[in-house]
């Protein structure tokens, strides 16, 4: 009963049996000589054992820090039971634990499309956050049924939308259950819960599409997990995981690049800063801090963003940092007279297609993913060669023919890319009905 309420239970028999670790009814069942495994397998947040078993009293030493709840020998009330064992949780867990599968949220749609990821917009905005929402919208607008399901943001409600778009969070065992309810079509899925969506899509009979944002082995290893369509966010990502992995060429796919809607970021262009997003090394902190110090008379802004180590301290009175921010072109570009991204590593670079959107002159290092983004809307220098960075920055940001003609080609790469998504996401609607067997 506990796991059909959505809960994730590991039973240890404590009766020694010769058999091996297996489900039943959604409990996993382990024998005693593997309750180390489950323990390692389970991370408990509470222990449920019986009064009396003395095989469970030797483990218990080994469990000190976790809840521990004894049950008499008479039957418990399920409910009871339920509440005891979530009440040593926790706040936030305990209102996750709390939530019941909904009822089908898709009841009538013809076509059933849901997306099982660990993070979700508003309350996270990294680039396969926002890409996935557009993609998700793009469905919507051609009239299939659409849900998202987030299993890894304690920080967010039971429920939201965006855009037209529903959202829940749900722990992943409850996901399981209302998936199963649900009975989609078509399951996207990407990163954390890529191989568990893809297997479980099989389970109940949907078709599986698994969405690409990088050529990393950890995030390639799930296209080993069969599923039905592979979306890759570049060209140049398909292209480097097919010399690595038989599955690119074995699994039907398709190209969309990560959609960026130009109206939605438009700016006036009338800032004067010299823009960073996301002040971690990999995306170029330190070539934005040496070229702050060498530009004394210049603002600088940095951005922080959502992942990897933030270095917003030691900061020159030239430099300023804000928070990451849901209002971009309000926060952001409306400040922005010139973007850096001095990324080490860009499978596409979201940022500053956006920044593109206002006619903003964009510096890049050239990795195989800001290329095929900024095309010739950009500038391409080293990460390292600090002086041409610096060089380029005093040229762009004075007016002049230099900046001008680069604002240009930013509002011509932008108008290209925004043709460019209108006709991938016609596409990827129509790919997702035929996965459907429409």
């Amino acid at each position: 009963m506990m796991a059909a309420a959505g809960h994730e239970v590991h039973l240890v028999a404590t009766v020694r049996r010769r058999d091996n670790p297996r489900e039943v009814d959604g409990v996993r069942v382990w024998p005693l000589g593997y309750w180390w495994r489950a323990k390692q397998a389970a991370r408990p947040d509470v222990v449920v054992t019986v009064a009396g078993d003395r095989q469970a009293e030797r483990l218990m030493p080994n469990l000190r820090r976790v809840p521990l709840l004894v049950l008499p020998h008479t039957d418990a009330d399920f409910g009871e039971l339920e509440e005891a064992c979530i009440r040593p949780l926790p706040a936030h867990q305990q209102a996750q634990a709390r939530v019941t599968v909904p009822d089908d949220p898709l009841a009538g749609e013809p076509i059933k499309v849901v997306a099982w990821i660990h993070y979700g917009v508003p309350y996270r905005r990294a680039g396969s956050e926002t890409m996935l929402q557009t993609m998700m919208c793009g469905l919507r607008d051609a009239g299939m049924g659409v849900l998202v399901v987030c299993s890894s943001m304690p920080e967010a409600p039971p429920s939201w939308e965006v855009d037209g778009v529903p959202y829940l969070h749900l722990g992943p065992r409850a996901a399981e259950l209302l998936f199963r309810s649900v009975r989609p079509q078509v399951m996207v899925t990407h990163h954390n819960y890529a191989a568990r969506a893809t297997g479980l899509a099989r389970e109940i009979g949907a078709r599986s599409v698994l969405l690409m944002h990088s050529d990393h082995d950890y995030s390639a290893r799930s296209m080993q997990a069969g599923p039905h369509m592979i979306v890759y966010n570049t060209e140049w990502v398909r292209a480097s995981l097919a010399l690595r992995y038989l599955e690119v060429d074995r699994t039907p796919s398709l190209i969309v690049h990560p959609p960026v809607v130009p109206d939605e970021h438009r700016s006036d262009g009338g800032g004067d800063q010299v823009t960073l997003v996301n002040l971690s090394s990999d995306k170029g902190v330190y070539t934005w801090r040496a070229a702050a110090r060498t530009l004394p008379g210049l603002p600088f802004l940095g951005v922080t963003g959502a992942h990897g180590i933030q270095v917003t301290a030691p900061l020159a009175p030239n430099m300023r940092v804000i928070r990451q921010t849901s209002d971009m072109r309000a926060d952001v570009w409306t400040r922005t007279r010139v973007l850096l991204v001095p990324s080490v590593y860009e499978s596409y670079g979201m940022a500053a297609v956006e920044a593109l959107a206002s006619g903003i002159p964009v510096i890049a290092h050239p990795t195989p993913g800001l290329r095929e983004a900024l095309g010739d809307g950009a500038t391409f220098i080293d990460r390292a060669d600090v002086r041409s960075w610096v060089a380029a920055i005093r040229e762009l940001y004075a007016e002049g023919d230099r900046r001008a003609e680069a604002t240009r080609a930013a509002l011509a790469r932008s108008a290209f890319l925004a043709d460019q998504m209108d006709v991938e996401l016609k596409q990827w609607a129509q790919a997702v009905q035929e996965v459907a067997g429409v």
